[in-house]
């Protein structure tokens, strides 16, 4: 703390060296992260439609011209979500953990119980489909929970409320760099299944589009649920415990993320095709897999999702996660001081 000669106070974060050579702040950022976000955050508040101005007041920064003001405010927005998306990136592949329960974790479950308890050819493939998706929904939800819970216990946020960043370019920027990660994680398992004798065969040309469109929006679902874990959270180690129940719980309710409904328990066997993580693989499976109609198979009754209605719905889920995820994060963490 110093004294100005107008008896106003000018606060500063003491700074102290660590062992590798970095300056550490007072809120435990490094000089390196402050000069990155502040990089990243240089434009107007005003990026972001919902933004704390209304609550906050203006600031000296947010004045524009008005001549190219929409485009300012954009490219602001624009660098501040890839600057959080690369951050996230790189941390998560930096992560061993990270990398441990994203992918290594995956692929384990498939070869226990879709390779050594399963039989090659169709059945193969769709369990590496399954366990796919489930790859994919623990790095959107455990571990991008698991991130953003160390941020706010490193006191990171106390130096990101200090500059105009949009709470909506943050959770973005930081499901963006997750979805690398969870595509990857799909990707491998698949990858693994086809050389332990899974079949996979696509179906059409938008077989991909879509697959990766209803990977997309599930794990959009689960990157909203994952930040209002996080905020509510104030423990890591509850975070990790309380998003690995859900992701075994959801995967276990619903037969397996829907391959097999018939072992759902009570009447939510019947609403595998309603419920987000279900109707995900079921999508992936058929478009993946060659089944045809599911009939024969496990996968029926029910039917599995065909048209457009059955995207439409998890639109309308994706819709709901990012909605929760920027709601949370701005009203919980930036306005509401999480983490204090």
């Amino acid at each position: 703390m110093t004294q100005t000669g107008d008896d106003t106070t000018q606060t500063g974060d003491d700074t102290t060296q660590t062992g590798d050579g970095t300056t550490q702040t007072g809120d435990g950022t490094t000089q390196s992260e402050n000069a990155a976000a502040q990089t990243a955050t240089t434009g107007v508040w005003a990026a972001d439609t919902e933004s704390r101005g209304a609550t906050t007041g203006p600031r000296t920064e947010d004045t524009v011209g008005v001549d190219g003001s929409v485009s300012t405010a954009r490219t602001a927005w624009t660098r501040q979500a890839a600057a959080f998306g690369v951050r996230t990136l790189r941390e998560l592949f930096r992560n061993r953990a990270a990398l441990v329960w994203g992918l290594l974790a995956p692929v384990f479950f498939f070869l226990v119980f879709g390779v050594a308890l399963g039989e090659p050819g169709v059945a193969r493939g769709a369990n590496a489909v399954v366990f796919g998706v489930f790859g994919s929904f623990s790095v959107s939800l455990v571990i991008f929970a698991t991130a953003l819970s160390a941020d706010l216990k490193a006191k990171r946020y106390r130096k990101l409320r200090s500059l105009p960043v949009a709470p909506s370019a943050d959770v973005l920027g930081r499901f963006v760099g997750g979805l690398a990660l969870s595509v990857v994680s799909f990707g491998l398992v698949l990858a693994v299944g086809v050389v332990t004798d899974g079949t996979l065969r696509l179906r059409s040309v938008v077989s991909v589009p879509v697959v990766l469109a209803s990977l997309v929006l599930f794990c959009l679902l689960a990157m909203g649920l994952a930040v209002l874990v996080a905020s509510v959270l104030d423990d890591g180690e509850y975070v990790v415990g309380v998003t690995n129940m859900v992701t075994l719980a959801l995967f276990f309710l619903t037969g397996f993320n829907g391959l097999v409904p018939a072992m759902a328990p009570g009447p939510l066997g019947g609403l595998v095709n309603w419920l987000p993580n279900s109707l995900a693989t079921r999508l992936a499976v058929y478009y993946l897999v060659p089944v045809g109609s599911g009939a024969g198979t496990p996968l029926v009754p029910p039917s599995l999702p065909l048209g457009w209605a059955w995207a439409g719905l998890l639109v309308a889920y994706a819709a709901v996660g990012v909605t929760a995820g920027v709601v949370t994060m701005r009203r919980a963490i930036y306005d509401g001081e999480g983490g204090e």
